[in-house]
């Protein structure tokens, strides 16, 4: 594994990965202050949002991407963190006396056709990874920048919904851990959208048919809609994805697409078909 000069330390992180903390936790106060039943239900989606790391990886392992070993090393210790940051959302859910997100019935997922891109499976995703080489990389880790800036709108907007002190004590801890996270994506995706064009029209390809957060493409519609309404719903939520879609085009060669990011965004707080 070759580190890049002045980048960010892909040696380090993976010798310094955040384990389990949710002991460390804090949760004796939701004895007295519970959170409601709607806002325990965004907390399981959060948490099997976070869980469901390994399918995004497993993903991209189907392409060209694992060939490079520092964004795999990368993505390995990323995926293990994450799976406990949904531990720590799971002892939240566990103080209130209910089950992980993963021993409870999840309902029917969304079937729009505008995801239909998204929901091939591994097969579709090798065989198209032939086609675009290593111009690959700079997507998934441009789509690993942009998860990072909705899954902070997210964190905040279910906060600010809660407004429970120690939830938001919970919430700034998962915050913490994903600040290295986002670290590395936006070092790499300003790096590799710089060195080539080709990546840059490929990771366009990418956003406009992305669906957010990553992981949330097999939960269950209902949970997905009620997520939505609460971080991009109304003005606030408008504002926030306005503010990411912002950012995208503030990325190498991205101009183009902050409108497609923000209609997605904007599109998935509606319920619909």
């Amino acid at each position: 594994m070759t580190e890049v000069p002045g980048g960010f330390d892909v040696r380090a992180f993976t010798r310094t990965a955040q384990g389990r903390f949710s002991d460390e936790l804090d949760l004796d106060l939701f004895a007295t202050q519970p959170l409601t039943t709607v806002d325990r239900a965004q907390v399981r989606f959060l948490a099997r949002v976070e869980g469901a790391s390994m399918d995004h990886f497993r993903d991209v392992l189907m392409t060209a991407t694992h060939k490079d070993a520092r964004v795999t090393a990368f993505l390995v210790t990323w995926a293990y963190e994450r799976q406990w940051l949904a531990d720590a959302l799971n002892a939240v859910l566990a103080a209130h006396g209910e089950p992980a997100a993963g021993e409870s019935p999840e309902g029917e997922p969304r079937r729009r056709l505008s995801e239909r891109r998204a929901r091939r499976g591994p097969l579709w995703r090798a065989l198209g990874s032939i086609r675009q080489g290593e111009a690959v990389v700079a997507a998934h880790v441009t789509l690993g920048l942009v998860d990072e800036w909705v899954m902070a709108a997210a964190y905040e907007a279910v906060a600010e919904r809660a407004g429970n002190s120690t939830l938001t004590k919970v919430l700034d801890r998962i915050t913490a851990v994903r600040l290295r996270h986002h670290e590395f994506f936006a070092t790499e995706a300003d790096r590799r959208l710089r060195e080539s064009g080709r990546a840059a029209r490929l990771t366009r390809s990418a956003l406009r048919h992305a669906v957010w957060p990553i992981g949330a493409l097999r939960r269950a519609a209902a949970d997905r809609d009620r997520f939505a309404r609460t971080v991009f719903g109304g003005a606030d939520g408008r504002g926030r994805a306005e503010a990411i879609g912002a950012r995208v085009a503030g990325l190498p060669g991205l101009a183009a697409v902050d409108g497609s990011v923000i209609r997605i965004l904007m599109t998935s707080a509606r319920p619909g078909p």
